[in-house]
């Protein structure tokens, strides 16, 4: 049990410290000695724990997300059964002042660019990205009844599509966080489109499938 505590804690000290040097010097300065000058620890531990850096970079996506998930639950507890929906969306564009998200938006970005070269990576991002929906699209079902299904389906991917655009133009590229209310308030909008249009015609037959 010691040596399981010993293996968790060093591997969340690399994790801190690849989500730290991503973010200050980008992607494109990840290695095993780059992390290791940046933990403090040996370049050999950090091989040790990790084999290739695509391992790395597999256990940053799930630390990232768990990051971002306790968070979350954190904010769901103490809002309750109240407004959750709208707890949901102001916190996915920073808007909930008494739970900030994690300052690491353009270390998960840059996630998406090492997903081109990294199937497991994309799968693994996609199930992230795929689970959020399926949580929106629930809270959604709940605070607007007269939606149905697919239109829950459809609203929760273009939720996280626009949530995802957002944080890499005011995260990555550096515009002014400002821009969450303008998001926010879009996002809406668009809540507001699906529930007056009484046509039902579906966009697309099933919302987050993948060409596989």
């Amino acid at each position: 049990m010691i040596k399981s505590n010993q293996t968790h804690e060093k591997k969340i000290e690399i994790m801190r410290a690849a989500t730290s040097l991503i973010k200050k010097r980008g992607l494109q300065a990840l290695s095993f000695e780059a992390v290791a000058n940046e933990s403090g620890l040996s370049r050999q531990l950090v091989r040790y724990y990790f084999t290739d850096l695509d391992a790395l970079i597999l256990e940053l996506c799930t630390f990232l997300g768990n990051r971002y998930r306790d968070t979350l639950v954190t904010g769901i507890v103490d809002v309750g059964q109240v407004e959750r929906l709208r707890f949901f969306l102001d916190f996915f564009f920073d808007l909930a002042a008494e739970h900030p998200m994690p300052d690491d938006l353009e270390v998960y970005d840059s996630l998406l660019a090492y997903a081109v070269g990294s199937e497991e990576l994309k799968v693994r991002l996609c199930d992230q990205y795929k689970t959020l929906g399926q949580v929106i699209a629930h809270e959604l079902a709940i605070a607007h009844p007269e939606l149905d299904g697919h239109g829950c389906e459809e609203l929760s991917f273009l939720f996280v599509s626009m949530m995802h655009a957002h944080w890499s133009f005011v995260a990555s590229l550096g515009h002014s966080r400002d821009h969450g209310r303008l998001t926010r308030r879009a996002i809406d909008r668009l809540i507001e489109s699906y529930i007056n249009d009484s046509s039902n015609e579906r966009s697309v037959d099933a919302p987050w499938s993948r060409n596989m």
